[in-house]
């Protein structure tokens, strides 16, 4: 046990530091990523706006040179390609709904060359609350381990699989799952934001139907007064 603490542990300091002789797979870019989880559509209600409110908050303040931007989905695009900021990013389009093990698989082959990853998103709190919020898959805080004291043995044993393998197998899955827990609560916010707005536009609807009826009867009122004006001053003449 205290063997493969230690073993673990070196690993990912060799990690951190891009370390060339570890696995290819678990050699990072000594980046971190800024991933905006858009819609393809719009009418998404508010949450669409907070969140992407929060990450470029988040990229203003980014550094050059150390920091990454992807973009998924058409409306988060447009969005950013509009708001002038300029900084490079990539691009990547899932469905707004059905979401297959092929787009999280393109996903995770981007996500895994970062040191940390971290996904602008919209959480579900309930049907009226939903709140945006800047999350990690990475997974930095389940792998980081620390030795409670120190362990006067060195002894060293060799795992089967090799660590590399066993660590990179449950890197990728505890990313996909991550993600895919986000894709879901993100599809959950974004469908009872637009219950929300339906809602709140409905009683919009409302209100003006209630305003426009009562313009109608005021008007109404006005050329049945024109009416008669017209008719009392017809008499007049004919009188005359």
């Amino acid at each position: 046990k205290s063997s493969y603490g230690r073993e673990v542990k070196e690993l990912l300091e060799k990690m951190k530091k891009g370390d060339k002789h570890i696995l290819p797979m678990l050699q990072k870019n000594g980046k971190n990523l800024l991933v905006y989880l858009a819609s393809n559509g719009r009418l998404y209600g508010a949450v669409t706006q907070k969140t992407y409110k929060l990450f470029i908050e988040e990229v203003k303040k980014m550094e050059e040179g150390k920091t990454e931007i992807v973009i998924i989905g058409r409306a988060g695009k447009e969005m950013y390609e509009n708001s002038g900021i300029g900084k490079p990013f990539e691009y990547f389009e899932i469905p707004d709904t059905t979401v297959d093990i092929s787009h999280i698989k393109q996903l995770m082959q981007k996500f895994l060359q970062y040191n940390q990853v971290s996904v602008f998103y919209g959480k579900f709190g309930n049907v009226v609350k939903q709140t945006p919020i800047q999350s990690s898959i990475s997974g930095e805080d389940i792998f980081e381990t620390e030795a409670p004291m120190q362990v006067p043995r060195e002894d060293r044993f060799i795992f089967e699989p090799d660590l590399e393998k066993i660590l990179h197998f449950f890197e990728t899955q505890i990313m996909a799952n991550l993600f895919s827990q986000t894709l879901l609560e993100n599809q959950l916010a974004r469908h009872a934001s637009r219950v929300s707005a339906m809602e709140e536009a409905l009683v919009n609807i409302e209100e003006e139907s209630k305003k426009l009826n009562q313009e109608q009867v005021r008007i109404k009122h006005l050329l049945q007064n024109k009416k008669q004006l017209e008719t009392i001053g017809g008499l007049l003449l004919w009188e005359d």
